[in-house]
């Protein structure tokens, strides 16, 4: 459908306006005393839709990433990105175009993975879109390790080691190259913090000489 402009007793209708119909719109009165002249502002909005694609992807560390906002109706004033609630600021790793909305992230690391979230808003209405973007494969990574120690015999000492990765990562225990010994002086233990650091520790008590 067209819109219609149609011009009645000194007022102008516009009847099934469309987008194109916005713009300035000039009213000039004269008479042979003079002239003036009006100058009105019209704005057509359509409302706004957003779609953030894809909805779920699984990235590598190191690996890059990027989301696009799919962006629809007007007028559209401002889109903003946040990660986990938080907005997203521009870096050496992380770039946001407008031409249309994207935003990537460059070599994924381990505190990337989350939800994301594109608000598209104008000056009457803001709408938001949501993704979520999972890590996937990172190589085990030693975070800590312990310190080499000198004992006198009798006490008891803990050696701990931190590693992250994706599969989470599993320790294994050796003394000079071979298992450590199956008694009750040498107890293994492991967890795994909320940061999804994966904590390894044995126990030696009773250190003797070797």
């Amino acid at each position: 459908l067209k819109s219609k402009l149609t011009l009645y007793e000194f007022k102008i209708f516009c009847s099934l306006a469309r987008l194109e119909d916005s713009g300035k719109y000039l009213c000039w009165v004269n008479n042979t005393a003079g002239e003036e002249t009006i100058q009105v502002s019209l704005t057509v909005t359509a409302p706004l839709t957003a779609h953030l694609q894809p909805q779920v992807q699984t990235v590598d560390v190191d690996k890059d990433a990027q989301f696009q906002c799919i962006v629809s109706g007007h007028p559209v004033h401002d889109v903003n990105w946040l990660h986990d609630g938080k907005p997203i600021l521009r870096d050496n790793r992380v770039e946001i175009l407008t031409d249309p909305p994207r935003l990537i992230i460059k070599k994924v690391q381990k505190d990337d993975p989350g939800m994301y979230q594109c608000f598209v808003s104008n000056e009457w209405e803001q709408i938001q879109s949501t993704a979520e973007l999972q890590l996937g494969d990172a190589s085990p990574e030693l975070l800590y390790w312990f310190s080499e120690q000198t004992l006198q015999p009798g006490p008891t000492v803990s050696l701990k080691c931190v590693a992250t990765g994706n599969p989470l990562p599993q320790f294994t225990w050796s003394l000079d190259g071979f298992p450590i010994p199956d008694n009750s002086r040498f107890l293994v233990g492991q967890y795994v913090t909320i940061h999804d650091d994966v904590i390894s520790h044995v126990n030696i008590s009773n250190v003797k000489e070797v």
